[in-house]
């Protein structure tokens, strides 16, 4: 069974739980400076803040403060020039992707603050560099202790002289302090091996022994009670500092009687065990939520991976996925700790991932800056082109010119925004100055038009109260002047078209169903007659459609003419006077007749 001479650093290792390292101050002095929330200070009074805890507190308890201290300057210290670099981009018009030349940012007390981390450093080496000398010294004067013990035995002191020599010996040895860790197991067995060594030589006294053995006891078995009164606290750093010197302490207390030895170690050793278990089950779960986070890190390294480049054809589309990748490195900063391995695993994943994308990014931009040469040059083309027809008269040619141009800009692409916004201030200027000329020309030909309906609707008047005279060829030519006075009093607001030309059509169309004239002369008259209305409706449409019908008539009577032709050859040995053929032929005369009637109507539209 284990015992306390055959475990004394149990369960505890050495070089564990009494390593010093510098970038471990608690270990050496367990002095906690209480937290300050440096995110609440603004920067000058952080570095003020920071500069009067190192002149105030222990430097080996200062490394927590000031890494959080370097996390909110930095942190401020980049944003700042971000924003400055933005904002300086912005100004000289330099793009997102390009490097801004010429551009500096000094952040507010940048040169203080880094005045105060170099006074840490300082002070921090000045510390470890005395403490290794001091660590030194007390190793020399342990050995120089060591070797008084061994001196106590054969000693011609009195017994409890010889015991208080001891007492002080061992006083001094509590006093001395700390020792380089390479020398601390060996130094402390053979102390300990010496200390049993002279307890052996007292047992020719065993009530001194007794005294010292009840003595040790009281001391082990208040060690045994602060053990385990820290096992419920909460701060594991806190409570593992504690265990580190209660086993220092045990160390440094003498032995306890033979009877005693292994119970109050077990005790001791219980205490140990359970902070020692609580402490390892913490790191277990962590372990859990490390891979928990580093799974989450992960998927964050794929959607910067997967990211389709073919699908980013213009500044928007990668503006918009820009912003989505920098929320994901903010994703990647709120996400808990993870292993350094996984993080060094994971980090560079990401930022491989991330450099992709901004080298891509960057090809984007540069060849965005040839296209946007490129399109300025178009751009100063449609502005010269515009401007030159500011003055313009020809009303309906040049506002469909305008609109085109208005057009190709917009299918011109992207220029430099100042150059873009200055060319497009023009264009729109000329543009104005030609549609506000426009609206002044339409109000005038609007008041034009407003006259001639006017003046049409007296002469429906007029032409109504016609009345034939009985002198057809006279009557026509009445008719027909009606017409030739109408084309002359011009045209009429758009709206009225419509009903005031089927009116005059209507009434035109009636006398002549009146007339005992020419068939044909009199779909003529009528035909032109409806064109002219169509005209002056200002519809093409309407026109190519009357074309259209022109043309399916004229391949219909072609049609027509074409079979009845073939019929003739059913009918050679006829006679002339034969019924059927003279049908037949009568036909064939009717439809060329029409035909050259269609003819003549497709000539006359085609020539409008």
């Amino acid at each position: 069974m284990d015992t306390e001479e055959t475990m004394i650093t149990e369960p505890i290792d050495v070089k564990k739980t009494i390593e010093i390292e510098k970038n471990d101050e608690s270990s050496i002095n367990n002095e906690i400076i209480d937290s300050i929330d440096f995110t609440k200070l603004d920067t000058e009074s952080l570095v003020s803040k920071l500069n009067s805890l190192l002149d105030s507190s222990p430097i080996q308890s200062m490394k927590a403060q000031i890494d959080e201290a370097k996390k909110v300057f930095y942190d401020r210290s980049n944003d700042a020039y971000k924003k400055a670099l933005e904002a300086f981009k912005a100004e000289h018009e330099i793009s997102e992707s390009d490097e801004a030349e010429n551009f500096e940012f000094i952040y507010p007390d940048t040169d203080s603050f880094k005045s105060v981390l170099k006074k840490y450093k300082t002070l921090r080496d000045a510390f470890y560099g005395d403490l290794d000398k001091q660590m030194k010294s007390n190793l020399k004067i342990k050995l120089e202790l060591i070797q008084e013990l061994k001196g106590l035995i054969n000693t011609d002191e009195k017994i409890k002289e010889t015991f208080e020599h001891f007492k002080a010996i061992q006083e001094k040895w509590k006093l001395v302090g700390q020792v380089p860790k390479s020398e601390l197991d060996n130094l402390w067995k053979t102390y300990h091996h010496h200390v049993e060594n002279f307890f052996d030589y007292l047992r020719i006294n065993n009530d001194l022994r007794d005294i010292e053995f009840k003595r040790n006891l009281e001391k082990k078995n208040a060690l045994c009670e602060k053990a385990e009164s820290i096992v419920e606290e909460e701060n594991l750093d806190l409570s593992f500092g504690i265990l580190q010197e209660l086993h220092e302490d045990w160390k440094e207390t003498g032995p306890v009687g033979k009877n005693d030895r292994e119970p109050i170690w077990k005790r001791f050793q219980a205490a140990t065990k359970l902070i020692h278990k609580k402490r390892n089950d913490y790191f277990e779960k962590r372990k859990e939520s490390f891979e928990v986070h580093y799974q989450s890190k992960l998927v964050l390294c794929e959607k910067v991976e997967v990211i389709d480049y073919t699908a980013l054809t213009h500044h928007n589309k990668w503006q918009k996925k820009s912003d989505e990748v920098k929320q994901l490195r903010e994703d990647w900063k709120k996400i808990g700790p993870i292993s350094r391995e996984q993080n060094d695993k994971s980090w560079t994943r990401f930022i491989s991932a991330i450099k992709t994308f901004n080298s891509n990014k960057n090809d984007f931009y540069k060849h965005l800056k040839q296209n946007q040469k490129d399109n300025l040059s178009v751009k100063i083309e449609i502005v010269n082109q515009a401007e030159a027809l500011t003055d313009s008269e020809d009303w309906k040619e040049t506002a469909n010119t305008l609109k085109k141009l208005q057009s190709d800009w917009k299918k011109s692409g992207m220029a430099s925004k100042k150059e873009s916004d200055l060319l497009w201030n023009r264009l729109k200027t000329a543009c104005n100055t030609f549609f506000d000329n426009l609206k002044k020309q339409q109000s005038i030909e609007d008041e034009k038009l407003t006259s001639h309906l006017e003046a049409k609707k007296g002469f429906l008047e007029e032409v109504g109260e016609f009345k034939n005279s009985g002198d057809t060829r006279k009557d026509v030519e009445t008719i027909k002047g009606f017409i030739n006075s109408w084309k002359d009093l011009g045209r009429v607001p758009r709206k009225n078209i419509k009903s005031i030309e089927g009116s005059f059509r209507k009434m035109i169309d009636s006398y002549f169903e009146q007339l005992d004239i020419d068939k044909a002369e009199k779909r003529d008259i009528q035909f032109k007659t409806k064109i002219e209305s169509i005209l002056a409706e200002e519809d093409p449409s309407k026109l190519s459609e009357e074309l259209y019908k022109l043309q399916q008539e004229s391949k219909k009577c072609k049609d027509e003419l074409t079979l009845l032709e073939n019929n003739i050859s059913f009918f050679k040995h006829a006679k002339d006077d034969n019924p059927l053929l003279l049908d037949v032929k009568k036909n064939i005369d009717k439809q060329k007749e029409k035909l050259l009637e269609i003819k003549s109507r497709m000539d006359f539209v085609k020539k409008l």
